[in-house]
């Protein structure tokens, strides 16, 4: 009798898991479009605040993506407000065209304004994104005010369709067993 509990118990963790860890484990926020951001230039009409309007639309004549204009270093910056801890951050890349002058960009997180916030400790460095696809690079709770999005060492133009940043929440007050 006392093995059919264990295994009876065992069963329902097994299926409950999914359910006890998002009741008591994390959540995610996305916390960019409470965000202000800057950008080290701007091409044409793609101005810093296309990147968290909440769409995806990668190609860049609608609209939606951030520009900068061919420069040394071209970076982009959120500005959070107050700290968080960073989860993750997930890029759309643009479709039409050059998909690879992402290539080598460097996601930097922290409360730091030192060379624009380019010198915050960095959560990822972006081999590519498919052209017209959304990447999400884990950065395990690190703690910041500000996002970064650099492409350090060259002369590149940097476009972002959409930047998505979710905070982890630890919620233990909605935990069975608290």
């Amino acid at each position: 009798m006392f093995i059919k509990q264990i295994l009876l118990l065992h069963r329902f963790l097994n299926s409950s898991y999914d359910i006890i860890a998002n009741i008591c484990n994390f959540s995610e926020t996305n916390v960019a479009r409470i965000g202000q951001v800057a950008q080290s230039s701007t091409y044409g009409n793609a101005k810093p605040e296309n990147a968290i309007d909440g769409n995806r639309a990668s190609n860049y004549n609608q609209g939606s993506c951030a520009h900068t204009n061919n420069n040394l270093n071209p970076w982009w910056r959120l500005d959070l407000l107050k700290t968080y801890k960073i989860n993750t951050v997930t890029i759309t890349n643009r479709q039409d065209c050059c998909p690879e002058r992402i290539n080598g960009a460097e996601i930097r997180i922290g409360n730091s304004l030192n060379d624009n916030g380019n010198a915050n400790p960095r959560c990822a460095v972006i081999s590519s994104i498919a052209a017209g696809a959304s990447q999400t690079f884990a950065c395990n709770g690190m703690e910041g005010r500000y996002i970064n999005i650099v492409i350090p060492g060259r002369t590149e133009y940097l476009t972002l369709c959409e930047v998505e940043v979710d905070e982890i929440k630890l919620s233990p007050v909605n935990c069975m067993w608290s």
